[in-house]
Protein backbone atom coordinates (compact mmCIF):
# COMPACT_ATOMS: atom_id res chain seq x y z
CA UNK A 1 0.00 0.00 0.00
CA UNK A 2 1.17 3.45 -0.78
CA UNK A 3 0.33 6.39 1.32
CA UNK A 4 -1.33 9.62 -0.34
CA UNK A 5 0.24 12.52 1.77
CA UNK A 6 -0.71 16.67 1.99
CA UNK A 7 0.54 19.44 3.50
CA UNK A 8 -1.31 22.81 5.00
CA UNK A 9 -0.38 25.65 6.11
CA UNK A 10 -1.36 25.69 10.24
CA UNK A 11 -2.26 29.49 10.23
CA UNK A 12 -1.43 33.28 9.19
CA UNK A 13 -2.23 35.02 5.69
CA UNK A 14 -1.03 34.16 2.16
CA UNK A 15 0.74 31.30 2.59
CA UNK A 16 2.37 33.10 6.09
CA UNK A 17 3.09 28.94 6.66
CA UNK A 18 4.83 28.45 9.60
CA UNK A 19 4.97 26.42 7.64
CA UNK A 20 3.28 24.07 9.43
CA UNK A 21 3.53 19.92 8.47
CA UNK A 22 0.93 18.32 8.42
CA UNK A 23 0.25 14.66 6.85
CA UNK A 24 -2.26 12.35 6.07
CA UNK A 25 -1.95 9.47 8.89
CA UNK A 26 0.69 6.55 6.80
CA UNK A 27 1.95 3.10 7.64
CA UNK A 28 3.28 2.47 3.79
CA UNK A 29 6.54 2.03 3.07
CA UNK A 30 6.88 5.24 0.58
CA UNK A 31 5.25 8.58 1.31
CA UNK A 32 3.80 9.74 -2.08
CA UNK A 33 2.87 13.27 -3.25
CA UNK A 34 1.73 15.70 -6.25
CA UNK A 35 2.75 18.77 -6.99
CA UNK A 36 2.19 20.55 -10.02
CA UNK A 37 4.53 23.39 -11.53
CA UNK A 38 3.23 26.81 -12.24
CA UNK A 39 3.02 30.56 -11.97
CA UNK A 40 2.36 32.70 -9.81
CA UNK A 41 2.15 36.50 -8.46
CA UNK A 42 3.41 37.99 -4.91
CA UNK A 43 2.64 41.71 -4.01
CA UNK A 44 5.39 43.17 -2.48
CA UNK A 45 4.30 45.84 0.91
CA UNK A 46 5.43 48.58 -1.78
CA UNK A 47 2.34 47.48 -4.32
CA UNK A 48 4.73 46.06 -6.97
CA UNK A 49 3.61 42.46 -8.24
CA UNK A 50 6.57 40.28 -8.94
CA UNK A 51 6.38 37.05 -11.24
CA UNK A 52 6.92 34.24 -9.65
CA UNK A 53 7.06 30.82 -10.43
CA UNK A 54 6.45 27.75 -7.68
CA UNK A 55 4.82 24.33 -6.48
CA UNK A 56 0.85 23.37 -5.94
CA UNK A 57 -0.21 20.69 -4.25
CA UNK A 58 -1.93 18.77 -6.90
CA UNK A 59 -5.40 16.38 -6.62
CA UNK A 60 -3.78 12.75 -5.63
CA UNK A 61 -2.47 14.87 -2.52
CA UNK A 62 -5.92 16.02 -1.75
CA UNK A 63 -4.84 19.70 -2.82
CA UNK A 64 -6.53 21.76 -5.89
CA UNK A 65 -3.17 22.58 -7.27
CA UNK A 66 -2.73 26.52 -6.53
CA UNK A 67 0.69 27.64 -6.83
CA UNK A 68 2.24 28.90 -3.63
CA UNK A 69 5.60 30.54 -2.64
CA UNK A 70 7.72 28.37 -0.91
CA UNK A 71 5.80 25.35 -2.02
CA UNK A 72 3.81 22.69 0.14
CA UNK A 73 6.22 21.30 3.24
CA UNK A 74 5.69 17.58 3.03
CA UNK A 75 5.88 15.06 5.89
CA UNK A 76 7.54 11.96 5.22
CA UNK A 77 6.06 9.88 8.28
CA UNK A 78 9.31 8.25 10.28
CA UNK A 79 8.12 4.55 9.81
CA UNK A 80 7.84 5.32 5.85
CA UNK A 81 11.59 4.73 4.18
CA UNK A 82 11.12 6.00 0.73
CA UNK A 83 9.52 9.39 -0.71
CA UNK A 84 7.84 9.43 -3.82
CA UNK A 85 7.06 13.01 -5.50
CA UNK A 86 5.13 13.35 -8.82
CA UNK A 87 5.94 16.61 -10.85
CA UNK A 88 3.38 17.90 -13.02
CA UNK A 89 5.24 20.58 -15.36
CA UNK A 90 2.27 23.64 -16.34
CA UNK A 91 5.56 26.26 -16.81
CA UNK A 92 6.95 26.85 -20.35
CA UNK A 93 10.40 25.38 -19.94
CA UNK A 94 11.31 22.32 -18.01
CA UNK A 95 11.59 21.71 -14.20
CA UNK A 96 12.89 18.88 -12.21
CA UNK A 97 13.16 18.58 -8.51
CA UNK A 98 16.48 17.24 -6.39
CA UNK A 99 16.61 16.86 -2.31
CA UNK A 100 20.11 17.69 -1.45
CA UNK A 101 21.42 15.19 1.37
CA UNK A 102 19.26 12.34 -0.11
CA UNK A 103 21.15 10.11 -1.66
CA UNK A 104 19.96 9.65 -5.56
CA UNK A 105 21.17 8.16 -8.74
CA UNK A 106 22.32 11.12 -10.87
CA UNK A 107 21.20 11.31 -14.53
CA UNK A 108 22.52 14.90 -15.24
CA UNK A 109 20.69 16.76 -18.37
CA UNK A 110 23.71 18.19 -20.58
CA UNK A 111 23.66 20.52 -23.63
CA UNK A 112 26.46 22.04 -25.88
CA UNK A 113 27.19 25.31 -25.73
CA UNK A 114 28.35 27.91 -28.66
CA UNK A 115 31.60 26.58 -28.35
CA UNK A 116 30.62 22.83 -28.80
CA UNK A 117 30.93 22.34 -25.02
CA UNK A 118 29.07 19.84 -22.84
CA UNK A 119 27.43 21.87 -20.36
CA UNK A 120 24.99 20.31 -17.23
CA UNK A 121 21.39 22.08 -17.25
CA UNK A 122 19.48 19.94 -15.07
CA UNK A 123 21.17 17.71 -12.06
CA UNK A 124 18.54 15.10 -12.82
CA UNK A 125 15.70 14.20 -15.71
CA UNK A 126 13.56 16.60 -16.14
CA UNK A 127 9.73 16.82 -17.33
CA UNK A 128 8.84 18.49 -20.06
CA UNK A 129 5.86 21.33 -20.34
CA UNK A 130 2.18 19.73 -20.38
CA UNK A 131 4.12 16.71 -18.69
CA UNK A 132 4.70 14.56 -15.85
CA UNK A 133 6.97 12.71 -13.86
CA UNK A 134 7.73 10.86 -10.71
CA UNK A 135 10.86 11.01 -9.03
CA UNK A 136 11.35 8.60 -6.07
CA UNK A 137 13.96 8.66 -3.25
CA UNK A 138 14.83 5.00 -1.62
CA UNK A 139 15.72 4.89 1.73
CA UNK A 140 14.54 8.64 2.87
CA UNK A 141 17.01 9.00 5.65
CA UNK A 142 15.51 12.00 8.49
CA UNK A 143 15.98 15.74 9.17
CA UNK A 144 15.04 19.13 7.72
CA UNK A 145 15.69 19.60 4.01
CA UNK A 146 14.98 21.71 0.85
CA UNK A 147 13.32 20.53 -2.18
CA UNK A 148 13.70 22.26 -5.70
CA UNK A 149 13.97 22.44 -9.06
CA UNK A 150 17.17 20.63 -10.23
CA UNK A 151 16.99 22.65 -14.22
CA UNK A 152 18.79 26.33 -14.53
CA UNK A 153 18.21 26.02 -10.70
CA UNK A 154 20.25 29.85 -10.57
CA UNK A 155 17.34 30.92 -12.25
CA UNK A 156 14.30 28.45 -11.48
CA UNK A 157 15.29 28.61 -7.33
CA UNK A 158 15.10 32.33 -7.51
CA UNK A 159 11.87 32.19 -9.36
CA UNK A 160 10.22 30.20 -6.48
CA UNK A 161 10.64 26.85 -7.40
CA UNK A 162 11.43 25.49 -4.18
CA UNK A 163 10.37 24.10 -0.16
CA UNK A 164 10.73 22.15 2.67
CA UNK A 165 10.72 18.64 3.59
CA UNK A 166 11.40 16.63 7.00
CA UNK A 167 11.23 13.68 8.07
CA UNK A 168 11.55 12.73 11.99
CA UNK A 169 13.35 10.11 13.86
CA UNK A 170 10.18 9.34 15.80
CA UNK A 171 7.12 11.62 16.95
CA UNK A 172 8.23 14.54 18.62
CA UNK A 173 11.90 13.40 18.28
CA UNK A 174 13.82 15.47 15.35
CA UNK A 175 16.94 13.41 15.44
CA UNK A 176 18.09 10.58 18.02
CA UNK A 177 18.35 12.58 21.72
CA UNK A 178 16.58 15.58 20.63
CA UNK A 179 12.91 15.74 21.60
CA UNK A 180 10.99 18.65 21.22
CA UNK A 181 7.02 20.05 21.93
CA UNK A 182 6.78 22.19 18.92
CA UNK A 183 8.35 23.73 15.68
CA UNK A 184 8.44 26.47 13.25
CA UNK A 185 9.95 26.41 9.89
CA UNK A 186 11.40 29.34 8.97
CA UNK A 187 12.29 29.85 5.11
CA UNK A 188 14.44 32.45 3.89
CA UNK A 189 14.53 33.69 0.23
CA UNK A 190 15.35 37.13 -1.93
CA UNK A 191 13.85 38.53 -5.14
CA UNK A 192 15.57 40.42 -7.55
CA UNK A 193 12.39 41.95 -9.53
CA UNK A 194 14.58 42.57 -12.52
CA UNK A 195 15.55 38.91 -13.03
CA UNK A 196 11.79 38.00 -12.33
CA UNK A 197 10.94 40.09 -15.09
CA UNK A 198 13.06 39.00 -17.50
CA UNK A 199 12.24 35.45 -16.95
CA UNK A 200 8.70 35.55 -17.24
CA UNK A 201 8.81 38.04 -20.53
CA UNK A 202 11.28 35.88 -22.17
CA UNK A 203 14.11 37.83 -22.70
CA UNK A 204 16.34 36.56 -19.77
CA UNK A 205 19.69 35.45 -21.19
CA UNK A 206 19.92 38.69 -23.48
CA UNK A 207 21.47 41.76 -22.77
CA UNK A 208 20.86 43.53 -19.88
CA UNK A 209 19.85 40.21 -18.28
CA UNK A 210 22.30 37.98 -19.39
CA UNK A 211 23.07 35.67 -15.93
CA UNK A 212 22.16 35.92 -12.24
CA UNK A 213 26.24 37.15 -11.86
CA UNK A 214 24.89 40.60 -11.74
CA UNK A 215 22.20 39.52 -9.38
CA UNK A 216 21.03 42.42 -7.02
CA UNK A 217 17.58 41.25 -4.49
CA UNK A 218 15.65 44.33 -3.47
CA UNK A 219 13.07 41.93 -1.32
CA UNK A 220 13.72 39.71 1.54
CA UNK A 221 11.66 37.57 2.89
CA UNK A 222 10.67 34.73 4.98
CA UNK A 223 8.52 31.98 4.14
CA UNK A 224 7.43 33.94 1.38
CA UNK A 225 6.57 36.96 2.94
CA UNK A 226 8.77 40.38 3.87
CA UNK A 227 8.47 42.00 6.99
CA UNK A 228 5.98 45.32 6.72
CA UNK A 229 4.96 47.90 9.02
CA UNK A 230 2.19 47.01 11.34
CA UNK A 231 3.10 43.27 10.37
CA UNK A 232 5.49 42.03 12.41
CA UNK A 233 3.82 38.60 13.95
CA UNK A 234 4.46 36.51 10.99
CA UNK A 235 4.65 33.22 13.04
CA UNK A 236 1.94 31.44 15.30
CA UNK A 237 2.70 31.69 19.47
CA UNK A 238 3.99 29.20 21.08
CA UNK A 239 4.08 28.32 24.78
CA UNK A 240 6.31 29.14 27.93
CA UNK A 241 6.91 25.85 28.57
CA UNK A 242 7.52 24.53 25.32
CA UNK A 243 10.65 23.09 23.67
CA UNK A 244 10.44 24.78 20.43
CA UNK A 245 12.48 23.29 17.11
CA UNK A 246 13.48 26.22 14.80
CA UNK A 247 14.06 24.44 11.64
CA UNK A 248 16.05 27.05 9.00
CA UNK A 249 16.47 27.07 5.83
CA UNK A 250 18.39 28.95 2.70
CA UNK A 251 16.28 28.74 -0.88
CA UNK A 252 18.16 32.56 -1.54
CA UNK A 253 21.76 33.07 -3.32
CA UNK A 254 22.94 34.65 -0.29
CA UNK A 255 24.30 33.83 2.98
CA UNK A 256 21.89 34.76 5.53
CA UNK A 257 22.59 34.93 9.31
CA UNK A 258 19.10 34.70 11.51
CA UNK A 259 19.80 35.90 15.12
CA UNK A 260 17.16 35.35 18.11
CA UNK A 261 17.70 38.61 20.10
CA UNK A 262 18.05 38.10 23.70
CA UNK A 263 18.33 34.39 23.60
CA UNK A 264 20.42 31.19 22.89
CA UNK A 265 19.86 28.38 20.52
CA UNK A 266 21.36 25.16 20.75
CA UNK A 267 22.04 24.16 17.17
CA UNK A 268 21.65 20.36 16.97
CA UNK A 269 21.83 19.70 13.28
CA UNK A 270 22.69 21.15 9.46
CA UNK A 271 21.66 19.98 6.23
CA UNK A 272 19.62 17.14 7.82
CA UNK A 273 23.17 15.85 10.13
CA UNK A 274 22.44 15.89 13.70
CA UNK A 275 26.06 17.41 15.31
CA UNK A 276 27.63 15.15 17.94
CA UNK A 277 27.99 18.00 20.02
CA UNK A 278 25.30 20.73 19.96
CA UNK A 279 26.25 24.17 19.97
CA UNK A 280 24.94 27.36 21.70
CA UNK A 281 24.20 30.18 19.83
CA UNK A 282 22.43 33.65 19.69
CA UNK A 283 22.72 33.37 15.91
CA UNK A 284 23.70 30.46 12.84
CA UNK A 285 25.03 31.16 9.74
CA UNK A 286 22.76 29.91 6.59
CA UNK A 287 24.24 29.67 3.61
CA UNK A 288 23.00 29.53 0.22
CA UNK A 289 20.59 25.84 -0.45
CA UNK A 290 21.13 25.23 3.83
CA UNK A 291 19.53 23.80 6.86
CA UNK A 292 19.93 23.79 10.03
CA UNK A 293 17.86 22.76 13.06
CA UNK A 294 17.91 24.93 16.44
CA UNK A 295 15.96 23.97 19.95
CA UNK A 296 15.04 27.22 22.02
CA UNK A 297 13.21 27.40 25.09
CA UNK A 298 11.50 30.24 26.65
CA UNK A 299 12.44 31.97 30.16
CA UNK A 300 9.07 33.87 30.16
CA UNK A 301 6.14 35.41 28.12
CA UNK A 302 6.32 37.54 25.56
CA UNK A 303 7.80 38.67 21.51
CA UNK A 304 11.39 37.77 20.70
CA UNK A 305 12.93 39.04 17.50
CA UNK A 306 14.33 37.19 14.80
CA UNK A 307 16.00 38.87 12.29
CA UNK A 308 19.03 39.01 9.71
CA UNK A 309 22.20 39.95 11.60
CA UNK A 310 23.57 41.17 7.72
CA UNK A 311 20.62 43.58 7.81
CA UNK A 312 18.80 42.60 4.89
CA UNK A 313 15.64 44.71 6.36
CA UNK A 314 14.66 46.77 3.31
CA UNK A 315 11.73 46.60 1.06
CA UNK A 316 13.30 47.93 -2.08
CA UNK A 317 15.34 50.56 0.02
CA UNK A 318 12.51 51.43 2.50
CA UNK A 319 13.22 51.09 6.01
CA UNK A 320 11.65 48.31 8.54
CA UNK A 321 11.07 45.60 5.90
CA UNK A 322 13.03 42.70 4.88
CA UNK A 323 13.89 39.46 6.80
CA UNK A 324 12.26 39.75 10.31
CA UNK A 325 9.86 38.46 12.39
CA UNK A 326 8.47 37.43 15.58
CA UNK A 327 7.98 34.67 18.27
CA UNK A 328 5.19 35.51 20.44
CA UNK A 329 5.14 33.41 23.46
CA UNK A 330 2.00 33.09 25.87
CA UNK A 331 2.11 31.59 29.49
CA UNK A 332 1.29 28.24 30.05
CA UNK A 333 -2.81 28.09 31.38
CA UNK A 334 -3.90 24.57 31.18
CA UNK A 335 -7.03 25.91 33.81
CA UNK A 336 -7.45 29.31 31.90
CA UNK A 337 -6.92 31.37 35.63
CA UNK A 338 -4.40 34.06 34.45
CA UNK A 339 -1.64 32.52 36.08
CA UNK A 340 1.05 30.76 34.23
CA UNK A 341 1.40 26.93 35.42
CA UNK A 342 5.10 27.57 35.83
CA UNK A 343 4.23 28.79 39.59
CA UNK A 344 1.38 26.76 40.05
CA UNK A 345 1.30 23.77 42.00
CA UNK A 346 2.67 19.96 40.98
CA UNK A 347 2.58 18.03 43.49
CA UNK A 348 4.71 14.69 41.66
CA UNK A 349 6.42 16.71 39.90
CA UNK A 350 5.34 15.37 36.27
CA UNK A 351 5.08 18.74 34.50
CA UNK A 352 1.24 18.99 34.67
CA UNK A 353 -0.50 21.19 37.19
CA UNK A 354 -2.52 19.56 39.99
CA UNK A 355 -5.95 21.40 38.59
CA UNK A 356 -4.80 19.70 35.35
CA UNK A 357 -3.13 16.49 36.32
CA UNK A 358 -5.30 13.41 36.07
CA UNK A 359 -3.69 11.92 38.58
CA UNK A 360 -1.96 14.66 40.39
CA UNK A 361 0.04 12.60 43.34
CA UNK A 362 1.47 9.97 41.17
CA UNK A 363 4.31 10.99 38.57
CA UNK A 364 2.59 10.18 34.88
CA UNK A 365 3.91 12.79 32.39
CA UNK A 366 2.12 10.94 29.43
CA UNK A 367 -1.22 11.49 31.03
CA UNK A 368 -2.32 7.51 29.41
CA UNK A 369 -6.47 7.37 30.37
CA UNK A 370 -6.81 4.37 28.24
CA UNK A 371 -10.86 4.44 29.59
CA UNK A 372 -11.19 7.76 29.00
CA UNK A 373 -13.30 8.62 32.52
CA UNK A 374 -11.03 11.51 33.28
CA UNK A 375 -8.87 9.36 36.04
CA UNK A 376 -5.08 8.48 34.78
CA UNK A 377 -4.39 4.58 34.42
CA UNK A 378 -1.55 5.76 36.94
CA UNK A 379 -4.56 6.31 39.36
CA UNK A 380 -6.58 3.24 38.63
CA UNK A 381 -6.33 -0.09 39.88
CA UNK A 382 -5.31 -3.06 37.21
CA UNK A 383 -7.91 -4.24 36.02
CA UNK A 384 -9.25 -7.52 37.18
CA UNK A 385 -9.72 -10.16 34.37
CA UNK A 386 -12.10 -13.09 35.05
CA UNK A 387 -10.94 -16.33 33.96
CA UNK A 388 -13.69 -18.87 33.25
CA UNK A 389 -12.49 -21.99 35.26
CA UNK A 390 -12.35 -25.72 33.77
CA UNK A 391 -14.94 -28.07 35.57
CA UNK A 392 -13.93 -30.13 38.32
CA UNK A 393 -15.51 -33.61 38.92
CA UNK A 394 -17.58 -34.40 41.89
CA UNK A 395 -16.04 -34.92 44.93
CA UNK A 396 -17.15 -38.25 45.26
CA UNK A 397 -18.26 -39.43 41.96
CA UNK A 398 -17.23 -40.67 39.17
CA UNK A 399 -15.78 -37.86 36.51
CA UNK A 400 -16.06 -40.25 33.71
CA UNK A 401 -12.87 -41.03 31.65
CA UNK A 402 -10.36 -38.27 30.98
CA UNK A 403 -8.53 -37.60 27.98
CA UNK A 404 -4.24 -37.57 28.80
CA UNK A 405 -3.04 -37.47 24.90
CA UNK A 406 -0.97 -34.84 24.85
CA UNK A 407 -0.04 -33.97 27.97
CA UNK A 408 3.32 -33.77 29.48
CA UNK A 409 4.28 -36.51 32.42
CA UNK A 410 5.05 -33.59 35.31
CA UNK A 411 0.93 -32.62 34.69
CA UNK A 412 -0.13 -36.18 35.17
CA UNK A 413 1.82 -37.18 38.09
CA UNK A 414 0.24 -33.64 39.39
CA UNK A 415 -3.22 -34.39 37.95
CA UNK A 416 -3.31 -37.87 40.00
CA UNK A 417 -1.76 -36.57 43.20
CA UNK A 418 -5.07 -33.86 42.75
CA UNK A 419 -7.25 -36.86 42.04
CA UNK A 420 -5.89 -38.71 45.37
CA UNK A 421 -6.11 -36.15 47.58
CA UNK A 422 -9.73 -35.28 46.39
CA UNK A 423 -10.59 -39.17 47.40
CA UNK A 424 -8.89 -38.91 50.28
CA UNK A 425 -11.14 -35.62 51.11
CA UNK A 426 -14.37 -37.49 50.73
CA UNK A 427 -13.40 -40.18 52.58
CA UNK A 428 -13.09 -37.61 55.91
CA UNK A 429 -16.15 -36.64 55.55
CA UNK A 430 -17.46 -40.14 55.42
Amino acid sequence: MRSHNKAIGKSGTGLVLILAWSVMASSAAAAEFYLIAGKTTLTMPDGQDIPMWGFGLGPGSGGDGTVTVPGPPLVVPHRDSSLVIHLENNLPVPVSIVIPGQAVDPRPVKFPDSQGRERVRSFTRQVNPGRARAYRWSNFKGGTFLYHSGTHPAVQVQMGLYGGVKKDTASGLAYPGIPYDNELLLLYSEIDPALHQAVDDGSYGTPPMTSTVDYKPKYFLINGLPHSAGNAAQLPTVIETERVLLRFLNAGLRTHVPLLLGLYMRVVAEDGNPYPYPKQQYSLMLPALQTKDAIVSFPAPGSYPIFDRRFDLTDAGAADGGMLTTLQVVIADCNNNGISDTIEPDADGDGIIDDCDNCPDVFNPDQADTDGDGVGDACEPAPFIAREQPEQPACCGSAGPVSVLGLPLGMLLLGRLGGYRRRNACRAKK
